[in-house]
């Protein structure tokens, strides 16, 4: 799903009768709270959809497949999310 599709979404859980730059307002709002959560606690759990998760990803070394070369990944953090399995 796209975000124009999204937005067409929210505007008809609004009623259909909201205009497109309230809907824009109304996911920009969930999106926000949904990050400053992950910032504060590295975890945002909404009932029936999911878990959203910050981890934290350990260093790694690589190899290039094509030259063969070595290389370091660095730490790094990464964004998970799991379903709820009471969703609907």
């Amino acid at each position: 799903m796209q975000r124009k599709e999204l937005l067409q979404m929210v505007r008809e859980a609004l009623g259909g009768t909201a205009t497109q730059s309230a809907a824009e307002l109304a996911l920009e709002a969930v999106v926000r709270a949904i990050r400053d959560g992950l910032r504060e606690d590295g975890e945002v759990r909404l009932a029936k959809f999911g878990t959203f998760r910050m981890k934290e990803c350990s260093p790694r070394r690589l190899r290039n497949p094509r030259t063969g070369e070595e290389m370091q990944l660095p730490a790094r953090r990464e964004l998970r999310f799991t379903p709820s399995h009471h969703g609907g």
